[in-house]
């Protein structure tokens, strides 16, 4: 268990170190103790009564000096300190004060022997001490732990509702509005009586429309990202690039792309595999200044990964966005929102990567690797949804 954040008094922080001396000491004064006898030629060091007192004492020497080092290793919780040290001060005044009463009542003439005794007594409870209030700051870490464990899963079930209800409003609510926003817009545009400036109104109008409803997509994807059970399955991403750059040439006709891809690419994946591809084609063209804007698409299979490149013609990245390319960002705007963050949560969802290898005036390229899957074993690749084999013959065969 992690050492508590929360601020510890300086005596509580002296505690282990107290212990160690106080553990050293009195083993040091066993030591000169019998040294003293030995060196006196005093019966006493032969007595049954001594030798039981001096045995009997080191276990709790010893486990005095030992917890001194294992609450100095953050074992327990630095909150746990001062009670564990009042528990050490409480054993050892009882068993003292009992001890005390039976010297008294044995009326023991030797002060060697009161002296071991009195030392067995202080040695024994404080060791007793210790030992139940190491017990019980275990026992209140514990159940620390487990409560704080206990409201986290509380409080993450409570957001994982409550996001799914505003993907809900979002999807049935927002994106119909969008939807019907960019009919309507569509309709007034199709007329040919429109003035040039009503028509560029009505085109900010269509691209903010289609904009939200991208956003609205991305959401419900991040949210899957999220999923508890996800279980990866074999992918055919050659399928799944092929049908990506399919869809890119029909919504910009003005790209070229140029792929290398091979038959069969088998990554461990899912069905939102393909929006990692979606957003990495989409920006290589959207923010693309280029008179012909151009895209190169490379899959290299590998036996353990899967390596895709993406490459365009465009005027790069700024230097004061690449610390941030892959994070969250509050504002679309014009940079590249949250389409590459999107790609980074689906890349960790697969056990892959995604970076930025190359940037600068002449264009950028995107790698993402993912996890290949074995050839042995696994079900039929899946593949992407409106995608077949003739599909992806002729997509590729067009590049």
């Amino acid at each position: 268990m992690q050492r508590s954040e929360n601020a510890t008094t300086p005596c509580a922080v002296r505690i282990p170190m107290s212990l160690i001396g106080f553990g050293l000491g009195l083993a040091f004064v066993v030591l000169c103790e019998i040294a003293l006898l030995v060196s006196t030629d005093s019966a006493l060091v032969t007595d049954g009564e001594f030798l039981v007192g001096v045995v009997t004492s080191a276990p709790f020497l010893v486990g005095i000096t030992y917890a001194g080092y294992w609450l100095r290793s953050g074992a327990l919780s630095s909150d746990r300190y001062p009670r564990i040290g009042w528990w050490c001060l409480g054993g050892l005044a009882t068993f003292l004060l009992v001890n005390l009463a039976l010297i008294a009542v044995t009326q023991t003439e030797s002060r060697a022997m009161v002296f071991s005794w009195i030392r067995w007594a202080v040695a024994f409870g404080a060791g007793t001490g210790l030992l139940v209030g190491c017990i019980e700051g275990r026992a209140i870490d514990r159940a620390l732990t487990a409560e704080r464990a206990a409201l986290r899963a509380e409080h993450v079930e409570e957001q994982r509702e409550y996001l799914s209800y505003l993907n809900s409003i979002l999807r049935h609510e927002v994106l119909n509005a969008a939807t019907i926003i960019n009919g309507y817009a569509s309709r007034l545009l199709a007329e040919g009586s429109l003035d040039e400036r009503n028509r560029e109104w009505l085109e900010i109008v269509i691209d903010e429309s289609e904009d939200m409803s991208t956003v609205i997509d991305d959401v419900r994807v991040l949210l899957q990202t999220t999923e508890r059970n996800y279980r990866p399955e074999p992918v055919d991403a050659a399928h799944v690039v092929a049908d990506e750059i399919r869809k890119l040439e029909t919504t910009f006709d003005s790209v070229v792309v140029e792929a290398s891809i091979p038959e069969r690419a088998v990554v461990r994946a899912d069905d939102l595999l393909a929006r990692i591809f979606a957003n990495l084609l989409s920006n290589a063209v959207e923010h693309n200044d280029a008179a012909t804007p151009r895209v190169s698409v490379t899959v290299d299979p590998g036996p353990d990964t899967v390596r895709f490149e993406i490459a365009d013609n465009g005027p790069g990245i700024p230097d004061s966005e690449l610390e941030s390319l892959f994070d969250r960002v509050e504002s679309r705007g014009s940079t590249h929102g949250l389409g590459l963050y999107l790609v980074r949560r689906l890349t960790a969802r697969y056990d892959g990567t995604v970076e930025l290898a190359e940037t600068g005036p002449e264009g950028s390229r995107f790698a993402v690797e993912l996890p290949a899957a074995s050839s042995d074993g696994d079900a039929e690749p899946l593949e992407s949804e409106n995608t077949s084999a003739t599909a992806r013959t002729a997509s590729t065969q067009s590049l």
